[in-house]
This record gives C-alpha cells, sequence and structure tokens, in this order.
C-alpha cells in the first residue's frame, strides 16, 4: 500500500474521531476546533509511524540494516505496525491533551481507545484479508 495511502487513513479515523467526539458535546469552533481536538492524536500517530520507521522490531518487515523507508513500507500491516501506531496514538493523544490541559476525565480515556483501536487497526484488516484473498485468486490453478 502507497505509504500517502496508508497516511490519509490514519489522519482521516482520527479527524473522524474528533469530529465525532465535537459532534457529541455540542462543541463549535468550525476547523480551528476540530484540529485543535485532532492535533494530539495525530501528533501521538505521528510518533507511532516514527517508532516504525526508527526500530527494526515495530515494523514487521526492516532488519537493522534496512533503512527507515523500507521500514514504513510495513506500517500498513495490523502487527505489529498497526498495533504501534494505535497505541501511540492514543498514549500520546491522551499525554498531550493532559499536557496542554484539555482534559482526560471519565470514560474518555477508554472511549479514545476503543474509537482508535477499532479504525486505525479495522482499515488495516481490511487491507490484509482483501491482499491474503488476492494473493490466493492470483496463486490458484487456472482452467
Amino acid at each position: 500500500m502507497p505509504l500517502a495511502v496508508a497516511a490519509a487513513a490514519d489522519v482521516l479515523c482520527v479527524v473522524v474521531f474528533a469530529a465525532g467526539g465535537r459532534s457529541s458535546h455540542d462543541e463549535q469552533g468550525g476547523l480551528v476546533g476540530l484540529l485543535t481536538t485532532a492535533w494530539p492524536f495525530l501528533a501521538g500517530a505521528a510518533l507511532g509511524w516514527a517508532l516504525v520507521a526508527l526500530v527494526p522490531a515495530l515494523s514487521g518487515r526492516g532488519t537493522a540494516q534496512g533503512s527507515a523507508s523500507a521500514r514504513l513500507a510495513g506500517v500498513s500491516d495490523l502487527a505489529p505496525a498497526g498495533l504501534v501506531v494505535a497505541g501511540a496514538a492514543w498514549a500520546g493523544g491522551m499525554l498531550l491533551r493532559l499536557a496542554t490541559g484539555q482534559g482526560v476525565s471519565g470514560a474518555f480515556p477508554l472511549v479514545a481507545l476503543g474509537f482508535l483501536a477499532v479504525t486505525l487497526l479495522g482499515w488495516r484488516g481490511v487491507v490484509a484479508l482483501v491482499s491474503r484473498a488476492a494473493r490466493r485468486r492470483s496463486s490458484a490453478p487456472r482452467p
């Protein structure tokens, strides 16, 4: 999967999460408000991408000798890279919200964890299933 598509999918997941949260709390603010809510989680996801690029064991593809760009080829994989990105998006988002006074009280951390895990891992799971099915079709004997 092209890196730009994987990045766009992750950004979309986080922006939908932020938009849904703002909508459920009747918050206004337009694009600025949306970005204010989304940025901590986007920064966390970016940290996850950086970890996948820099730490060979986290990509599931690269070796210590492989380049960061080669390791990023695995960022669309469900595991381990997807787990790293989803975990970093959640943990980074929570820590940055806490540090900037945006709040992390009540059920919000669990709701955020659930939504981010389902979406950030979900699209990767769908890609894995579709890719596996395509490989099976292409390797099946033709009559």
